[in-house]
């Protein structure tokens, strides 16, 4: 099993690899004074890289200030200081080996500790193997306090834990999920119906799926009913969605999909890095397409600290891995008094807290579910309605 995972992470950096030689292997040299979109697409990269704090009033001209952030590119990633895009500059830095700016020091800070964390250890918790899961064939053990906010569920091949948190400064409630497998486990798509077509409450999704922990998707079908770009949708190897936008994290959606693969290791990529024949091709069983990415190969993506990034508060829901079958979650409650909800450099620190290698926000607002066991508990015990939805996520 360690060889095959071995293999496909292997696969993954061949295939990003060969992807950006072929790109910008013929490539055209963009220098001061050129125009049009490909010195657009530069800055947005050199953007996301960390090189650039705005984008807000960037034009499609390669000025002296554009050629002096190539310029410092080049000198922290070894190549010659000629503050001109080359073929070889570009494919560094469209590569996953380019260096990131250093972060900014005036960079926004984000307050992501709770007043308090909830301090159970259920006096009935059963005794565990050396890995931590009950007895083969054993009953699975659940444990519910929605007052304490603090759930759990152990099987032979199965650990959720979820806990509640609070910070009264800055007026939000959230949940984090950690899920993990004994061994080869992964979450999957629940949808109604093989069409993925029809729509139904979280909590029925859940339950004809036979999930233990269930969140919300990226609602890809509310794209598709009003006419809208999806972005690249795959659910169990199978084409749902295949039109996209060229990568702009300035929009919302941006449709950055987070990719998993057949040993469910999951992978961030951009909006329009690979088809969704490309990513069945390299063993992709299951895209999701929403964005922005959270965390990518363990690390907060630059934007996030930018002088421009979108800062308003939403319900939000996330989805990331932490390890080989290790997973986490995070949903966040808003539109109340007591909770505002969370922006998304708020929810990239917790996520990266939270100990994800690779995270994508997913559909929020009032799209939000998070079902445990037949229960919503994003939702008052005795208001268990949401929004119907397309698809879960499903573990």
């Amino acid at each position: 099993m360690r060889s095959k995972k071995v293999r496909i992470v292997l696969l993954i950096a061949l295939l990003c690899w060969a992807h950006s030689f072929n790109t910008f292997a013929a490539a055209e040299t963009l220098r001061e004074g050129a125009r049009g979109d490909s010195v657009t697409q530069l800055k947005i990269r050199l953007f996301d890289l960390g090189y650039i704090r705005s984008l807000k009033n960037a034009s499609d001209k390669y000025t002296a200030d554009t050629l002096d952030k190539v310029r410092r590119f080049q000198a922290l990633n070894g190549l010659a200081q000629t503050g001109e895009a080359d073929p070889q500059t570009m494919e560094k830095m469209h590569s996953n080996l380019a260096v990131k700016a250093p972060l900014p020091e005036d960079r926004p800070t984000y307050n992501i500790e709770p007043d308090r964390v909830p301090d159970i250890i259920p006096e009935d918790m059963p005794v565990t193997d050396d890995s931590g899961y009950l007895a083969q064939g054993s009953s699975p053990y659940v444990y519910k306090n929605r007052q304490a906010g603090y759930w759990h569920y152990l099987s032979d091949r199965m650990r959720v834990v979820i806990t509640r948190f609070y910070q009264a400064e800055g007026r939000i409630e959230w949940f984090e999920a950690y899920i993990t497998y004994r061994d080869s486990g992964k979450p999957f798509s629940a949808e109604l119906g093989k069409s993925g077509t029809r729509l139904a409450s979280p909590l029925k999704l859940a339950q004809d799926a036979g999930a233990v922990f269930a969140i919300n998707d990226d609602f890809y079908r509310f794209r598709v009913v009003n006419e809208q770009r999806t972005g690249i949708v795959v659910r169990d190897r199978e084409v749902k969605a295949d039109r996209t936008y060229r990568q702009n994290r300035s929009r919302i959606p941006s449709l950055e999909v987070l990719a998993m693969f057949e040993d469910g290791t999951f992978k961030t990529f951009a909006s329009d890095a690979y088809t969704a024949k490309e990513y069945i091709d390299m063993g992709v069983t299951d895209t999701w397409a929403f964005g922005p990415a959270l965390v990518q190969e363990g690390e907060v993506p630059r934007y996030f600290y930018s002088e421009d990034y979108r800062t308003y508060r939403e319900p939000r829901t996330a989805v990331g891995m932490v390890g080989p079958g290790e997973y986490c979650a995070l949903v966040i409650t808003g539109r109340t008094p007591g909770s505002r909800g969370a922006t998304f450099g708020w929810m990239a620190e917790k996520m990266h807290a939270m100990g994800a290698r690779e995270a994508l926000n997913l559909d929020g607002g009032g799209t939000v579910a998070l079902v445990f066991l037949g229960e919503l508990l994003n939702k008052p015990e005795n208001s268990q309605k949401s929004r119907a939805v397309s698809g879960m996520i499903a573990f």
